[in-house]
């Protein structure tokens, strides 16, 4: 009886599987969410973090050069240096957030210790721009004065961080998006793949034949399962070859852990939806919409810790959340931080997701 059973499994996976590669609709809802917040995020990231400016120097003497190349050289800035004209007309079109000047006569005044004042007009059009830009310019000159000869800046900032490796906020953001896609490719298709068998009636024929019930539900599962790891898999390769993923040492076992567990979850939850709603065109909002919420809910748009109370309190019981902290200490920070914790939350949703697939599953396949 086994062997029939386990013959079944895999044919039940087959078949799902070349459904899913032969219908370019579930290949598409699959992808679409993911690729379009990505999108968004290229986009939006690299509006945020280095504001444009424009850099007008009217001193060409040493230390005025020296402190435009502190400018120039900021992480804060994307400069460009342009005559006093062009700064205006770039600033009134908004191509630029602002205008950093350095007067004619600020070495004099230098050498001389006399007030030298550098200016900047900031287009003040909303306040995260401008308070990035309120203080990014004094501590660039702050800079430039501790590189100066003699004791003139007598306080100096130390840097401890806390994580050894520094990480862009696009590639901060790819781990949510991971995320979204194991959700997105296990719920859809699990869920596409348990409702098809309803609207084909082709659930019939699982019935009749040789194969247990308990077989035709962990194949079900399973295919949904399947289906995420497979999308998950050349993700993250292309993740590793790139460098952006790419975990170190045996941090790659509890990403791939962490990585199955949530796409086993995904997987029960879409054979519960499709065995409940039984008809695609109920299966697909309902997976991408449930999808979604959980992106927003596991800091999908910015880090879950810094969002209001109210919602941080509502993340607290998200899975996804869980998964996406495991996955960026793995992924980024060779981390076991709150491993454990992660770990076992996203286990018991598993096993809950699967408790309620196989329950949904069964009882569809009794009535």
């Amino acid at each position: 009886m086994l062997k029939p059973n386990l013959r079944a499994i895999f044919a039940i996976i087959r078949k799902d599987l070349a459904t899913w590669r032969r219908r370019p609709i579930s290949i598409a809802l699959t992808l679409a969410p993911p690729l379009l917040f990505l999108a968004v995020m290229a986009i939006s990231t690299a509006a945020v973090g280095r504001n444009a400016v424009a850099l007008v120097v009217l001193d060409q003497g040493p230390h005025a050069q020296a402190l435009a190349s502190v400018i120039q050289d900021s992480d804060a800035f994307r400069v460009r240096r342009v005559a006093p004209g062009e700064a205006s007309q770039l600033l009134s079109s908004l191509d630029v957030a602002a205008v950093i000047t350095i007067p004619a006569g600020f070495d004099q005044r230098l050498v001389a210790h006399e007030p030298d004042p550098v200016t900047i007009q900031i287009n003040n059009l909303n306040l995260d721009f401008t308070n990035d830009l309120r203080r990014s310019l004094p501590a660039a000159i702050t800079k430039f004065y501790a590189g100066q000869p003699g004791d003139t800046v007598s306080v100096r900032m130390q840097e401890t961080d806390l994580r050894s490796r520094d990480v862009s906020l696009l590639q901060f953001e790819l781990i949510p998006n991971l995320v979204l896609l194991l959700v997105v490719a296990g719920t859809v298709n699990g869920g596409l793949c348990a409702a098809a068998e309803f609207e084909d009636l082709t659930i019939k024929e699982l019935i009749l034949s040789p194969a247990s019930r308990s077989a035709i539900v962990i194949g079900k599962l399973l295919s949904g399962w399947v289906t995420a790891m497979i999308v998950a898999a050349v993700v993250i390769g292309l993740g590793a070859i790139s460098g952006s993923l790419q975990p170190r040492g045996w941090y790659w076992i509890s990403m791939i852990a962490v990585v199955a567990l949530v796409g086993l979850a995904s997987a029960g939850l879409g054979a519960a939806i499709g065995a409940r709603l039984r008809t695609n065109r109920k299966v697909a909002p309902v997976a991408i919409n449930l999808s979604i919420w959980l992106f927003f809910l596991s800091g999908g748009i910015g880090v879950a810790a810094f969002l209001p109370g109210w919602v941080q309190a509502i993340a607290a019981f998200t899975p996804t959340f869980y998964g996406v902290h495991a996955l960026q200490m793995s992924i980024f920070y060779s981390s076991t931080d709150q491993l454990l914790r992660d770990v076992s939350v996203l286990a018991m949703t598993t096993v809950l997701a699967l408790v309620a697939g196989t329950l949904s599953l069964r009882r569809s396949t009794v009535n």
